[in-house]
C-alpha cells in the first residue's frame, strides 16, 4: 500500500460516505419487502448493493490494491451495471 496523499483521502472519504448511504438505502428497501412480501423492492434492494459494491470495490482497487485506474474503472463498472440491470428488472416485473 502507497502512502496517502490529499486526493487518496478525499477518494476515501467520499467512497464511505457512498458506502454508509448505500447501505442505508438497501436496509430500507430491504424493510419494505419484508413489510410488504414485494418481490420488486427485493430487487431494487439488490440493484443497489450491487451499485453500492461498485462504488466501493472501484475505490478499494485504486487506493488500497495500487490496481491501475483503468482497471478499478472497469471493475465498479462492470459492477455498477449489474445493480442497474436488477432495478431495471424490478421495475418491469411489476404486473
Amino acid at each position: 500500500m502507497r502512502e496517502f496523499t490529499g486526493l487518496d483521502w478525499i477518494a476515501t472519504i467520499t467512497n464511505m460516505v457512498a458506502l454508509i448511504l448505500g447501505t442505508f438505502i438497501v436496509y430500507l428497501a430491504y424493510k419494505g419487502y419484508k413489510r410488504n412480501s414485494s418481490m420488486p423492492l427485493l430487487y431494487v434492494s439488490l440493484g443497489f448493493a450491487f451499485i453500492t459494491a461498485g462504488t466501493v470495490v472501484e475505490g478499494i482497487l485504486y487506493v488500497v490494491f495500487i490496481s491501475d485506474l483503468l482497471v478499478a474503472i472497469i471493475a465498479g463498472a462492470a459492477i455498477t451495471v449489474i445493480g442497474l440491470v436488477a432495478i431495471i428488472y424490478s421495475i418491469y416485473s411489476v404486473k
